[in-house]
């Protein structure tokens, strides 16, 4: 089973909603967990973000927030960030992780393109992930990769545009990595 880590800046936001949708749509493809890089730690997800996941029917009130560390970064086999600054600060903890550590919209935009994914079963073409990524470089450069905007102390709006751009992400991903067709 592939361990998922998502990241953001405080772990309140972005990347629990990150979790949480892996975790409903990877199933039991994936362990997920998330962090943040400067975590307001044990902390919940605010009402405007659960909001959303409320929405797409999924419970993340348990979800307290948690700092990023090196040995946490090292065990994941794929760590997504939410923004540049996440992944630089990312491998900038644990240098190690760097090939295996994405934009959440460079694995949506990977996906949209049916990036080629090898293994026969979605466990394996999750494994490969990372690899396919790697050799997807060279057309994301042209694909303008955008970051998840941070909602936090902002309008309800913020928070619903931010939960769609990781929704509809992480709805792509999962149907890439089940072999279904992205929509």
């Amino acid at each position: 089973m592939a361990n998922v880590l998502t990241v953001c800046t405080g772990n309140i936001c972005r990347s629990p909603a990150a979790e949480a949708l892996l975790r409903h749509h990877l199933g039991d493809l994936a362990e997920v967990s998330s962090a943040g890089t400067y975590a307001m730690t044990d902390t919940g997800i605010p009402a405007q973000m659960l909001m959303g996941l409320d929405a797409s029917g999924i419970d993340a009130r348990s979800h307290r927030s948690r700092q990023l560390t090196g040995p946490m970064a090292r065990e994941a086999d794929l760590i997504i960030a939410m923004t540049a600054e996440h992944r630089t600060r990312i491998v900038q903890e644990a240098p190690a992780v760097l090939r295996r550590t994405f934009l959440l919209d460079e694995l949506a935009k990977a996906a949209r393109a049916q990036a080629p994914l090898e293994g026969a079963t979605a466990a394996e073409r999750l494994s490969n992930v990372p690899d396919a990524i790697q050799g997807f470089r060279p057309e994301l450069v042209g694909l303008g990769v955008e970051d998840v905007p941070d909602p936090y102390g902002r309008s309800q709006e913020s928070y619903d545009r931010a939960y769609s751009m990781i929704e509809a992400a992480v709805r792509d991903i999962s149907a890439w990595v089940r072999g279904e067709p992205v929509t």
